[in-house]
């Protein structure tokens, strides 16, 4: 491929996603359906304007660093003060309650597909992650109940990177074939502490860099820093055999909350690293979902269609509120209600980093990856039509809206 046909694949797959979002403001979708179903469109599968394997270099930088990114973006957007107040039930969802999904989930998976059970636990993993990038918005215009919105936001943006780890370190075990419990353990361990050290040094760098001290020669510039600090990071941590999306995370952690370690940054400074952040992980957001679209292996999904309902349902009706509830009941500190454990066991939209986890793994050459990415795919669609469009319906019948809803007459149906 040379490079006029990159540079036409690159903008079709851009034209196909912005699109994309007229359509669904039209149709009251999310956003990341219509972008999956735009880039079927376009794609080998359909009009075959478009072939962007999985394979291949570009569609491996899209599941890679662009994801990276929005992690990125997802950690500056937390506040630790916020979610310090629900630390003790926060810090068991993210960790023990995700591996309870993704093993509830493997228990379904392995039986269902008769595949072995370290691919069943490899779909629970993927599955296992939520989107803060579909929460956030969703949130902001139901005026839901903060404790409840920003514990759920958290979440999200804690067990993208965990759950992430979780699925690439059982990816090597499925490679490897050694499912001994130690390696694994102690493989996900390292992930995670590489990861976090990582991604906590980053984070103080760039910090310097975009402060108004001395030291913040590139305050003017937070895009080339960002892009420049991030890049290496990631890198790095690879090399390191680290987590780079949860280096990224806690990289944009750190970068976000620099009025706890006394760092000083202009408010212009900060409206401008918001602004190219948002913008920037929107952008990642679009090229994630119409590239799945355009890889979707839809002959495996219809094979896999009625099994991958079964494990929806579970995944959706089992999985989901048993993980709440075990994780949230005995946090006393949290004080949970009934009503908000309920709406807190509907709502965990599956969104860009499952997909892309999902796809690259099927650029890998897992075993199973080419029925993980069905069961994301899948696992796209059913959560975000059945449970983002009815978040809003439940909110106001559990008395969690605590402000009027903007735009009347129909539910916020998120990014």
């Amino acid at each position: 491929m040379d490079a006029q046909e990159v540079l036409r694949d690159v903008g079709l797959i851009v034209a196909a996603g912005l699109a994309a979002i007229p359509v669904a403001a039209l149709l009251r979708l999310p956003n990341m359906i219509v972008m999956v179903a735009a880039g079927a469109l376009v794609g080998p599968s359909a009009l075959g304007w478009v072939s962007n394997p999985v394979t291949d270099l570009g569609a491996e930088l899209v599941f890679t660093f662009g994801v990276s990114l929005i992690l990125f973006h997802g950690g500056l957007d937390t506040s630790l003060r916020v979610i310090s107040q629900t630390a003790v039930g926060l810090g068991v969802l993210v960790l023990p309650g995700m591996a309870l999904t993704a093993l509830v989930v493997a228990l379904v998976v392995w039986p269902v597909f008769s595949v072995p059970f370290s691919v069943a636990l490899l779909a629970g993993a993927v599955l296992a992650a939520t989107d803060p990038a579909i929460l956030v918005p969703l949130f902001d215009r139901l005026g839901l109940r903060p404790k409840v919105a920003q514990t759920l936001i958290a979440e999200s943006a804690f067990n993208d990177p965990s759950s992430t780890v979780l699925a690439l370190t059982v990816a090597g075990v499925v490679a490897s074939g050694d499912i001994s419990t130690g390696g694994l353990l102690g493989d996900f361990s390292k992930s995670l502490a590489f990861g976090a050290v990582l991604g906590i040094a980053g984070g103080l760098v760039l910090s310097a860099m975009l402060s108004a001290r001395a030291v913040g020669i590139w305050r003017e510039s937070p895009a080339m820093a960002v892009l420049g600090l991030l890049a290496l990071a990631y890198a790095t941590t690879e090399e390191l055999g680290g987590s780079a999306y949860l280096a990224a995370f806690v990289m944009g952690l750190v970068a976000g909350n620099v009025d706890l370690y006394g760092a000083d940054r202009r408010e212009e400074h900060e409206r401008a690293l918001s602004s190219y952040m948002r913008q920037t992980s929107e952008m990642a957001v679009l090229l994630v979902f119409v590239t799945l679209g355009i890889n979707l292996p839809f002959d495996a999904m219809w094979d896999n269609f009625w099994g991958g309902l079964l494990v929806m349902a579970v995944f959706i009706l089992v999985a989901r509120p048993l993980t709440v509830y075990l994780s949230l009941l005995p946090d006393r500190r949290g004080r949970w209600q009934r009503n908000e454990l309920v709406f807190m066991s509907w709502c965990r939209e599956t969104g860009a980093v499952p997909a892309a986890v999902a796809s690259l793994l099927l650029a890998r050459e897992i075993d199973g990856a080419e029925l993980i990415v069905s069961l994301v795919a899948l696992a796209i669609v059913v959560t975000l039509l059945l449970q983002a469009t009815t978040a809003g319906v439940l909110a106001r019948r559990l008395g969690l809206v605590e402000e009027p809803v903007e735009s009347p007459g129909g539910s916020p149906l998120g990014a």
